[in-house]
């Protein structure tokens, strides 16, 4: 196979898998743009009525003139990541029938899909209001994740339509996005639902209708969870975070993934949270994590920790994690995982604007010393909620 078959069969296969696959695709107001520059800014206009009023009309006498101004929000495109890797010219031989080009080019397109799926997915944290489990029963939200049971899913399906609706919004082109487990107790707990799981797939995640609103499955939502930490814990205590051990030492010692107590419960969840947001930094409070855990911690839950003295907790963010799994070993049992739950999106379609280049930024440089080529594929775009796409939709808090 010559390097010019393979970058055109890498290309259409980038190309069509990555606009199957990408969930934020339908979501969101998304736009393939040619000639996106790094940097680059896209200003979006907004007419704000909010000074006219609805006025008394007296005969005779001369209206009132009201102020109809205009604003302007700004997205930058300021997003580039990519992928690099190397492909033989012994593997373009021995790939005989199979086209390497267009396997490499679907296999690159889902993992940039799924970064920026994550993305575009983690603005949902910045809608106007959550709805949790206090939203069920009453008018107001609790703070607490929803549990999907035969009550509380018919409960979310009828009322969460009706808090968007308390905000002026049309109960038109509604979505709804969920992660597979979710989509599934939906289907259990709404008998009669025609949900396809297994048909989202290169349908941009679309499994059907529930109540008035599209669905979709994605495992690229955003996973938060609250450590509460008030004891200084115990010379051999953990935390685990999927399958990734962080151990507490009175001395810290050389063993990957140590966390030094440090005399006091803040110090020690303060050296916890570092290590987390620095996974690959040996200091006095931490020993880096191994580097295949370094991946899970940075790259695969691309998680992100934020320490509380004044509360004696430690939130941890996943963009795109999708549920976390963790436990701990904590000697006093007061100590433990408070709150772990996902960040669903309900609301209306496109309230979230993301602009992304049209076409494959995809470049192949040969090696000099060997028999191989370097594959460097870029993705550059911009992601943004405006203020008025925020009233436009729900973050649904589901317990994992």
């Amino acid at each position: 196979m010559t390097l010019s078959i393979f970058k055109r069969a890498f290309e259409n296969s980038y190309q069509d898998i990555f606009q199957k696959v990408l969930v934020g695709m339908k979501v969101a107001s998304t736009r393939l743009q040619s000639g996106l520059k790094y940097g680059q800014s896209v200003d979006r206009a907004k007419m704000d009525i909010s000074a006219v009023r609805v006025r008394a009309i007296t005969t005779g006498t001369d209206r009132t003139v009201d102020a109809l101004t205009d604003t302007r929000e700004t997205m930058t495109i300021d997003r580039k990541y990519g992928t690099t890797f190397a492909i033989s010219t012994y593997e373009k031989v021995q790939a005989g029938p199979l086209n390497p080009g267009s396997y490499a080019g679907a296999k690159v397109a889902h993992k940039l899909a799924t970064f920026v799926d994550a993305d575009i997915l983690f603005e949902t944290t910045n809608a106007h209001a959550d709805f949790d489990n206090g939203d069920l029963t009453t008018t107001v939200s609790s703070g607490a994740g929803i549990t999907l049971s035969s009550t509380t899913v018919p409960q979310l399906v009828t009322r969460a339509p009706a808090k968007l609706g308390r905000n002026n919004q049309t109960q038109t082109d509604l979505c709804f996005v969920i992660d597979n487990y979710g989509a599934a107790d939906m289907a259990q707990y709404l008998l009669g639902k025609n949900i396809d799981l297994a048909g989202s797939v290169y349908k941009n995640g679309y499994t059907g209708s529930v109540s008035n609103a599209e669905m979709y499955v994605s495992e690229n939502l955003t996973g938060e969870a609250v450590l509460g930490l008030a004891t200084t814990p115990t010379d051999g205590d953990t935390v685990t975070i999927a399958g990734v051990v962080f151990t507490f030492k009175t001395t810290l010692g050389s063993t990957a993934g140590n966390v030094a107590i440090g005399g006091s419960a803040d110090a020690a969840r303060a050296n916890l949270s570092e290590l987390i947001n620095a996974p690959a930094t040996t200091d006095a409070g931490q020993v880096a994590l191994s580097a295949a855990n370094q991946i899970i911690i940075a790259d695969t839950l691309r998680l992100t920790a934020t320490n509380n003295d004044t509360t004696n907790k430690m939130t941890i963010v996943g963009k795109g994690s999708g549920r976390l799994t963790l436990s701990e070993t904590f000697t006093d049992a007061t100590d433990a995982w408070d709150k772990n739950f996902l960040h669903a999106y309900f609301g209306k379609k496109g309230a979230i604007d993301v602009v992304i280049q049209d076409q494959v930024d995809m470049e192949m440089r040969d090696e000099p010393k060997q028999r191989a080529t370097n594959i460097l594929a870029d993705i550059l775009y911009g992601v943004e909620t405006f203020e008025d796409g925020s009233q436009q939709f729900l973050d649904v808090l589901i317990n994992a």
